[in-house]
């Protein structure tokens, strides 16, 4: 049936709209896929983008350990040849040791399951040369969002494409390993020999690894068996976002996507040196969780204001949810908590129509012949068309009548196509005249490509969350949800506050983004939480009612839970003198 409508859709509309309609993306507001990913995938490509410039292509991987290639065959490929210079490996016993060694530290399975023989299904970025195993096999598994972190790091403010080689900041893109703070942190002992452009030229030194850990050096050693970096992405004659270039573009929550840039630039050039490597990847990647968990969420709850006023407000707070900091222990805070997501995921269920909704707008404004000649850039910055679209929706536009009178037309068409297949249904929503026709239409198609298998609205936003991931920021567990009377089972879901994020949350707020050091206490950790990710621990949210009590006990258990890592150190028991302490100083290296 699914494919079937899509036939319909694509015979009224056109292949190339359908198709973006089809996607449930929309770039300009979420710069990447609305689909599943991976966190602890993106950081290889992430290094391959910063250091070529554009995006990964076909590597070696494949070829040197065979298709579908378990630990076992890897370790075995390892051992047989001699540049990896990997001794006493060579019986059976050797072997499995060195698969362990690489299932522990440096690959991971598909599912994430255990034992040597299952396929392998990515590499862990604990060295520069992880990014030469191409690992997804298929860079658009990751759903552009290492391309959306290397644009927002190199902050370039114009151009539709990152510009490599642009001397602008310290993550410059297609340089050499010294004018990339992310490659200065994970490329060390690597020289480059010829030109910055040569797939071949990138050199690990032995006489320079003087601090290598093991699990870099597996890493090392599995990229150079792959002989050299991946080539670039392939380019695409039918869409653009497959093109070997990144994409710059920025979010359409700004503060939240500043607030992530902030603090991967301050982790990465502050720690990316003084703390070892596996802590380091732990704090990074819960950080990546927090910033596009916080970036999505933000996201919606523009999109919610724009759709009911056409608007987007210069200020941006971050949405509000209730924080369990007992981790699960306390069943009480744990309901609320579950209670606050449910309220979230609630009301971003609708975030995929509005994505929809802004494209079918873009698609016919864009061609219109007046708006055609007032067109604003939209990237990287889209906020002023998208803007402009919500004057159209709202009927604040003087092209607004023309616009949506030929969605209206489209909508026609396509009622009676669905008549012509006896489904009453979808031809009486697409005609309702109580509703816009351009909200019609995204209604129709979310229903419609709801049943294609492998799309769920909210996949993009469990994966941001890493839920149940020891370096993610929620817990998740299966219940019963209850709406509109009905009862059903579900996924509940809290925010948790895991030893990683606390990690990251005190040596990311110990300094300022110059790097300086500031004194920062319990309270203002607290504030800080709410403030830039929406993270309430010692406060209500607003319109989730608690109890004074359980409020000062969740600030209790945080409390403790900080105390017991050695990150507070209290010096009485006056609130502004509860201090946090890190564990690693912080010094800028770059």
């Amino acid at each position: 049936m699914a494919d079937n409508d899509y036939e319909i859709i694509e015979s009224v509309l056109g292949a190339g709209t359908s198709e973006e309609l089809w996607s449930n993306n929309y770039f300009p507001a979420i710069p990447f896929s609305i689909q599943n990913f991976s966190i602890s995938a993106l950081l290889p490509s992430m290094l391959y983008m910063a250091r070529f410039g554009h995006r990964r292509g076909r590597g070696h991987f494949e070829d040197t350990f065979g298709k579908k290639a378990s630990i076992s065959n890897v370790a075995k490929e390892l051992i047989r040849k001699s540049e990896s210079n990997l001794v006493g490996f060579d019986d059976q016993a050797g072997a499995s040791v060195l698969g362990d060694l690489l299932l522990a530290s440096c690959l991971e399975n598909q599912k994430g399951l255990e034992g040597q023989q299952t396929p392998v299904l990515r590499v862990y970025p604990t060295h520069y040369l992880a990014s030469w195993v191409d690992l997804p096999k298929d860079v658009g598994n990751l759903r552009g969002v290492p391309e959306f972190l290397s644009a927002l790091l190199a902050n370039q403010s114009t151009s539709e494409w990152i510009e490599p080689s642009k001397h602008q900041g310290i993550f410059q893109m297609g340089v050499g390993f010294s004018e990339n703070a992310l490659l200065s942190v994970f490329g060390r002992a690597m020289e480059i020999d010829g030109y910055v452009s040569n797939f071949m030229g990138d050199r690990f030194v032995e006489k320079k690894a003087r601090e290598i850990g093991v699990e870099e050096l597996l890493a090392i050693r599995l990229g150079q068996a792959c002989g050299s970096a991946p080539k670039k992405s392939a380019k695409s004659p039918k869409n653009k976002n497959e093109s070997e270039k990144i994409p710059n573009r920025h979010p359409l929550a700004r503060q939240a996507g500043e607030h992530l840039r902030k603090d991967l630039t301050v982790l990465i050039q502050a720690y990316g040196t003084s703390v070892p490597r596996k802590v380091f990847l732990e704090m990074l990647e819960s950080a990546i969780s927090l910033g596009l968990s916080n970036l999505i969420l933000s996201t919606a709850r523009i999109l919610e204001e724009w759709e009911r006023t056409g608007e987007i407000s210069g200020t941006q707070p971050p949405w509000p949810v209730f924080v369990d900091g007992s981790n699960g222990t306390d069943s009480r805070l744990r309901n609320l908590s579950e209670a606050s997501m449910q309220e979230c995921i609630r009301r971003y269920e609708r975030t995929p129509i509005r994505m929809t909704l802004l494209q079918i707008l873009d698609t016919k404004s864009r061609v219109d012949k007046e708006i055609k000649k007032i067109v604003p850039m939209n990237l990287p910055d889209a906020t002023e068309w998208i803007r402009l679209l919500g004057k159209i929706f709202h009927g604040q536009h003087l092209r607004s009548e023309n616009i949506l009178e030929r969605i209206e037309e489209d909508c026609e068409k396509l009622a009676l196509e669905f008549e012509k297949e006896f489904r009453p249904e979808i031809a009486n929503k697409l005609r309702n005249n109580a509703l816009s026709p351009a909200l019609n239409l995204a209604e129709v198609i979310n229903i419609l490509r709801g049943k294609t298998p492998g799309i769920k609205n909210i996949d993009v936003l469990n994966s941001a969350l890493a839920s149940n991931e020891p370096n993610g920021i929620s817990k998740s567990r299966s219940g019963r949800r209850t709406q509109n009377g009905v009862s059903s089972n579900t996924t509940l879901r809290s925010i948790v506050l895991q030893p990683p994020l606390l990690e990251f949350l005190v040596h990311r707020h110990v300094l300022r983004e110059d790097g300086s050091k500031q004194f920062l206490s319990l309270q203002g950790l607290l504030r800080l939480l709410r403030e830039n990710y929406g993270l309430y621990v010692d406060c209500e949210p607003p319109g989730q009612p608690i109890s004074q009590e359980l409020l000062l006990k969740n600030k209790k258990y945080v409390e403790d839970r900080l105390r017991d890592l050695g990150l507070l150190l209290g010096v009485n028991d006056a609130e502004s003198m509860k201090q946090i302490k890190p564990h690693y100083v912080g010094t800028y290296h770059v």
